[in-house]
């Protein structure tokens, strides 16, 4: 017994866990979080340890010395805003399961959680197909001037993968192409009827569709007025303001 409690105390001795940029989460949606577990001992693997966020874990078979790997463990946030990074348990039951040795971490930081999407056709003086040829949005693939070379994203066409740069490098690259944009749409927060966060969360909807349909979107929330923009960026942006705004 005094073997084992050693080598379990061992075990989980030099385990050192960080947040990693992940996903991103909306208010009572199933996410992610991604964490990047490190093993810091010299000489010594760790085995068999459990990742746990409330209801939700991961197991970890064995990590090297030295080494370290990355884990997506499921998570759901209840509200948006910025929220307190839930508490992770950490435990094992290496070398034997007489005892389940464990800990818990509380990461040092906050996640931005955006409002949950909720499904909603653009007003009807806003589905107008304005021109917005000022607008030169980047597209995978397609016809158009080479902008700039992208790591591969889920859903882009196989046509856009650089393969020549993509052997290169540890994982696929994407030709980023220009094109102009074809619509523009300003997104009015009191145009939506019902409570705050039922409009917050048609909002957040209309934003993330703009931005998959490669379409120009502004925004206004009471007396701010974010002007019609392309791109991850002004996703961003605008995201982030529906999610804190009182």
């Amino acid at each position: 017994m005094a073997v084992t409690g050693l080598c379990g105390h061992r075990n989980l001795h030099r385990l050192e866990l960080c947040l990693l940029p992940s996903a991103d989460l909306f208010a009572a949606t199933p996410g992610t979080l991604r964490l990047r577990i490190t093993n810091r001992q010299r000489y010594i693997p760790v085995y068999l340890f459990e990742i746990r966020i409330a209801d939700h874990k991961v197991v970890v078979p064995a990590i090297a010395a030295c080494s370290s790997e990355v884990v997506d463990i499921a998570l759901t946030m209840p509200k948006r805003g910025k929220q307190q990074a839930p508490m992770i348990h950490v435990s094992s039951c290496f070398p034997v399961n007489f005892f389940v040795r464990s800990y818990q971490y509380c990461p040092p930081r906050t996640l931005l959680v955006y409002p949950r999407p909720l499904a909603s056709p653009l007003p009807v003086h806003q589905n107008s197909r304005r021109s917005a040829s000022d607008l030169q949005i980047a597209v995978p693939g397609g016809d158009g001037d080479l902008r700039s070379i992208e790591d591969y994203r889920p859903g882009d066409p196989p046509r856009a993968i650089h393969w020549k740069l993509s052997a290169r490098h540890d994982n696929l690259k994407t030709k980023q192409l220009n094109r102009q944009a074809a619509v523009t749409t300003m997104i009015d927060l009191q145009q939506f009827d019902g409570p705050l966060e039922e409009r917050l969360g048609r909002c957040t909807y209309l934003v993330n569709r703009c931005f998959h349909q490669h379409c120009a979107v502004g925004l206004v929330l009471g007396a701010k007025r974010f002007s019609p923009a392309v791109g991850r960026t002004q996703q961003l942006r605008l995201l982030k303001e529906l999610a804190l705004y009182e």
